[in-house]
């Protein structure tokens, strides 16, 4: 499991993220890797990021360079404005030697496409109920383009395609639907995996107001990322003193959310489908604002370390002695600059990964 929280109120934003995960079979971001970047300049702000360590060959940590200068050419801006110009970052094409492989990513939706209606019975029907699912979801930012160019590539290699016996039967059978769920898969925010989560917190210098990005980042084509923003907006600009935002990415987000509200049982208990779990954690997060109360900038990064935990959130919270696991590092941004906090791990405990 690994947990990254943003905490962000009049104090600022504290970011924070667990040094030490298990490893899986992919090559996904690990504790003994970068997940939490600082960026330098006239704004403090930091980036967050889990999930693969590279999209389109380009590696995910050199986004925190361009989001950097991005920050730095809007300094004089308000909090609305270095929100603006952290997430523009993501609206330019990679620069990549080849711009990526096309049909491998349609090859991958295809496979992620035909696997779900399978599961709704592999008929006809199947795809119509499919295809109102995805026409449902919201749009990706960019998704005009890269809809434009996933057509044309469809066109010119669907036969190509088949990467397994039930694509290439699919591909037979209704390529038309098949089509239109790969290419509109790929361009909304539909429940496929994001290949990054990403945070991007900062704070105006200017008017110390905090501001957070939180987003889901894709590949798309050509070069391009496809993103959607984690809940309803892309940015959250805080202006409100004594109110807290708390954003989680990772697998433990379900449990840090319900934590919070001491219902934990009912997310780790019982056979309720995941889309029903999934909807219930989404439910009770948009109500997590406001929850958590803290009374001076260290209390805040302190909170966000805690969070980030899971598991012991509600001993750490209240002072009492639930164990511990790996170290946490925290940043707290302030218009100030960057201050670190950590909060120390089980020693026997540090070697997980």
């Amino acid at each position: 499991m690994t947990i990254q929280v943003t905490v962000a109120n009049a104090y600022g934003v504290a970011m924070a993220s667990d040094r030490h995960v298990y490893r899986a079979a992919q090559t996904l971001s690990t504790g003994r890797h970068v997940k939490l970047h600082r960026l330098r300049g006239p704004v403090p702000a930091a980036m967050m990021c889990a999930g693969r360590f590279s999209i389109l060959g380009f590696p995910v940590s050199r986004l925190s360079l361009q989001i950097e200068r991005a920050l730095a050419d809007a300094a004089g801006a308000g909090p609305e404005s270095l929100a603006k110009a952290a997430i523009d970052v993501l609206r330019q094409p990679l620069c990549v030697p080849d711009g990526g492989d096309d049909a491998e990513a349609l090859a991958a939706v295809a496979e992620l496409v035909v696997g779900r209606a399978q599961a709704y019975g592999g008929t006809e029907a199947a795809f119509g109920r499919l295809l109102a699912e995805i026409g449902a979801a919201p749009r990706c930012h960019g998704g005009d383009a890269v809809e434009a160019l996933g057509r044309s590539a469809w066109r010119a290699s669907a036969d190509a395609l088949a990467t397994s016996p039930s694509v290439a039967a699919a591909l037979k059978r209704t390529p038309d639907l098949l089509g239109e769920a790969v290419i509109g898969a790929l361009v909304r925010n539909w429940s496929r995996p994001a290949d990054v989560q990403m945070m991007v917190g900062l704070c105006c210098p200017a008017t110390g107001v905090p501001a957070v990005v939180a987003v889901k980042i894709w590949k798309g084509l050509s070069g391009r990322l496809l993103f959607a923003a984690r809940a309803e907006h892309p940015s959250y600009v805080l202006h409100r003193a004594g109110r807290s935002l708390v954003l989680s990415q990772g697998s433990g987000r379900g449990n840090v959310c319900a934590m919070i509200e001491g219902v934990s049982e009912d997310h780790t208990t019982g056979q309720a489908p995941s889309e029903t779990i999934t909807a219930a954690v989404d439910k009770r997060w948009q109500h997590v604002h406001d929850r958590i109360g803290v009374s001076s900038p260290a209390e805040l990064a302190s909170v966000a370390a805690g969070l980030v935990r899971g598991a012991e959130v509600i001993g750490y919270l209240t002072g009492e002695d639930e164990g511990s696991i790996a170290e946490v590092d925290s940043l707290l941004l302030t218009p100030q600059g960057v201050a670190t906090y950590t909060l120390a791990g089980t020693p026997d405990q540090l070697e997980l990964a």
